[in-house]
């Protein structure tokens, strides 16, 4: 968990002082890449209403959380020096989607599973006994976004208070907050993003069509998957989206489904891009 530093004020905050370890993989956040925090706060922050967590700087790079009801979180990523990680992924990539992030309650048992289904690893992390972790690469994923599994001691975290008040710019939510209901990815594999996300990593697949599926973790944790060909919902959903990976996000009724979506169309309402955070957004 990344340590604190900086100017803070108090403002609302969403933490939960009563977090408890998952007892089953869950979808925790989506994480973005961005050039400095402040960058989100105007789209995420402003416009759909998300609420300070958490943040700080973690070594050479500065992640902070925003808070969507109940469900999904949003992870905001800044390069603390120059040609750390985050730097180099924001030179060749520019403001987008970085990681998916999902917590276990076992990562060794986690991770036995993903060896046997042939999902190879890297960076497997056991220093801090409270936060251990592994990645999965894009390309070895089928999903074309990083993968992280985490198991995390939550309620050691917030007891020793990893958890940072918001910084003094940070603004006030312009709006009630929104909850996070989907994230669209559109991937190179159909069955070996089944395999992970609906297998090694529990997801409920309760929708599938021809050439997508649609997996859950419980309200406002969902993810819309579809090859390139397909176009699940309605076609314009997907347009100008990326090749491989995260296509946008979509914040609603927490327990919106594919079906949902599909039955009415001219529910959705696309927001102007935003070319600091670089994900689109869509309502609904």
């Amino acid at each position: 968990m990344p340590s604190t530093s900086g100017s803070t004020h108090s403002v609302d905050t969403a933490v939960d002082r009563n977090v408890s370890n998952v007892r089953w993989p869950t979808l925790d956040h989506l994480a973005v890449g961005v050039r400095r925090w402040e960058d989100a706060y105007p789209r995420f922050v402003g416009e759909l209403g998300g609420r300070w967590g958490y943040g700080g700087v973690a070594g050479e790079y500065a992640p902070y959380q925003l808070v969507y009801g109940d469900g999904l979180r949003m992870e905001f990523i800044a390069p603390d020096k120059p040609g750390s990680f985050m730097d180099r992924f924001l030179e060749q990539r520019g403001p987008s989607a970085h990681h998916l992030t999902f917590k276990v309650p076992d990562l060794d048992e986690t991770l036995a599973d993903l060896r046997r289904r042939g999902f190879a690893t890297f960076g497997d992390s056991r220093t801090d006994p409270i936060w251990t972790e592994v990645f999965i690469h894009p390309k070895a994923s089928g999903i074309g976004t990083l993968v992280q599994v985490v198991r995390a001691d939550d309620e050691t975290i917030v007891a020793e208070g990893a958890f940072s008040t918001a910084p003094a710019d940070f603004p006030r939510a312009g709006t009630p907050d929104r909850e996070m209901a989907i994230v669209g990815m559109t991937v190179s594999d159909l069955d070996r993003a089944h395999d992970l996300l609906g297998r090694a990593l529990l997801g409920d697949v309760i929708e599938a069509g021809d050439g997508w599926f649609f997996a859950t973790w419980g309200r406002g944790r969902s993810i819309l998957v579809r090859e390139p060909s397909s176009t699940p919902c309605s076609a314009g959903l997907w347009d100008g989206a990326s090749a491989e990976g995260v296509a946008f996000v979509l914040f609603g009724d927490g327990d919106l489904t594919a079906d949902d979506l599909a039955a009415d169309p001219a529910r959705l309402v696309r927001l102007p891009d935003h070319a600091d955070t670089g994900v689109p957004v869509w309502l609904a």
